[in-house]
């Protein structure tokens, strides 16, 4: 497995686990209600500072594992690939969003909205990572 395989793991893993932590984290009411309190920012905060410190620390580890991979440039298929994957994020990305903007007229509020287009940005790199990981999986 080469070093950008192991980090889109990591990245995917990371995404994943941290994600399920904030969305255990929401009021059953999220959306509708008035105004969210603090402990929503906090935990959002929570989760992108763990994520950051996870992703450095693991990114660290594999780089010590296997020090050759890391410094071995980006080949024409690993761009490929990386490109495939952004196209079909930006897809799912520009869907999810703005269908978000649709809960307008469902009863939402303008934080509630704006918490659905950064779960669309979370959405969307689960499936960019998802995609790499596949593809690497495929030998494309």
């Amino acid at each position: 497995m080469s070093f950008r395989e192991k980090s889109s793991w990591i990245t995917l893993v990371t995404l994943i686990l941290l994600t399920l932590f904030f969305v255990t984290h929401l009021p059953s009411s999220w959306t509708l209600a008035p105004r969210p309190g603090g402990f929503l920012f906090f935990a959002l905060t929570v989760g992108i500072v763990a994520f950051v410190v996870i992703e450095i620390i693991a990114h660290i580890v594999v780089a010590i594992l296997s020090p050759r991979d890391v410094k071995v440039p980006r080949d024409e298929r690993e761009r490929l690939i990386a490109l495939k994957a952004t196209s079909i994020a930006a897809h799912v990305y520009a869907f999810l969003s703005l269908g978000s903007v649709f809960l307008i007229h469902l009863g939402a509020n303008e934080i509630g909205v704006a918490y659905c287009v950064f779960f669309s940005f979370i959405i969307a790199e689960v499936v960019n990572y998802a995609a790499r990981v596949i593809y690497y999986r495929r030998g494309v």
